[in-house]
């Protein structure tokens, strides 16, 4: 048997980003539902359609990293509450662009100061001009897993 005695789990990138990212959207999704009455999911979708294009299920499911039937039942979830209107894609007559209504579009620009208030916050922990280099630094993790997902293809 190989001898891992090296490996330390609390040192293991991939498991600190894990964590990471998985307290950050179950805090974050407190505060959705809390502040704003919407999921995660909704979230998401409204952030990646509050950019102002107009997209189709499947681009919003790569956008968001999120698997087709979660999108689809968000983008019900968002279409009830009125958030959202689809329109049929001039390309793709099987598809329909999703984009904000003035409601979805209001609740986007009520949400974006705090959210980024939330942001702040978390940014507090850290030294005074390390979330630049911070998020360049995950860019090009995601450039490298691209990579990699592309090498195996």
């Amino acid at each position: 048997m190989d001898d891992h005695s090296d490996f330390e789990l609390e040192r293991f990138l991939p498991y600190k980003l894990m964590q990471v990212a998985e307290r950050v959207s179950s805090e974050l999704a407190a505060f959705y539902r809390e502040e704003f009455g919407i999921t995660r999911p909704e979230w998401r979708l409204l952030a990646v359609t509050g950019q102002g294009r107009a997209l189709i299920a499947r681009e919003l499911a790569e956008l968001t990293c999120m698997d087709k039937v979660k999108v689809s039942r968000a983008l019900q979830g968002l279409e009830v509450k009125g958030l959202i209107r689809r329109s049929p894609s001039p390309r793709d007559q099987r598809a329909a662009r999703i984009a904000l209504t003035p409601a979805g579009r209001a609740l986007y620009r009520r949400m974006v100061p705090r959210v980024l208030e939330w942001e702040h916050r978390l940014a507090q922990g850290l030294a005074e001009g390390e979330t630049r280099p911070l998020v360049d630094t995950l860019n090009r993790l995601l450039t490298q897993l691209e990579r990699m997902g592309d090498s195996r293809r």
